[in-house]
């Protein structure tokens, strides 16, 4: 009785997407965990390096 390397990625899959589903449903009722994105360093070394262009 030997279990089959196929059946064993099937199952490990099938508790990926069901945490991946249950973390979804669960932000989409937290609205406030969602942060608004912070100005990234790169951007802000773009507008400080255009600034002192002009």
């Amino acid at each position: 009785m030997s279990i089959k390397l196929g059946s064993i990625v099937m199952v490990l899959m099938v508790f990926f997407i069901a945490k991946i589903s249950f973390e979804t449903a669960i932000a989409e009722k937290n609205p406030e965990s969602i942060n608004e994105r912070s100005p990234a360093s790169i951007d802000q070394s773009y507008r400080d390096h255009m600034m002192t262009k002009h």
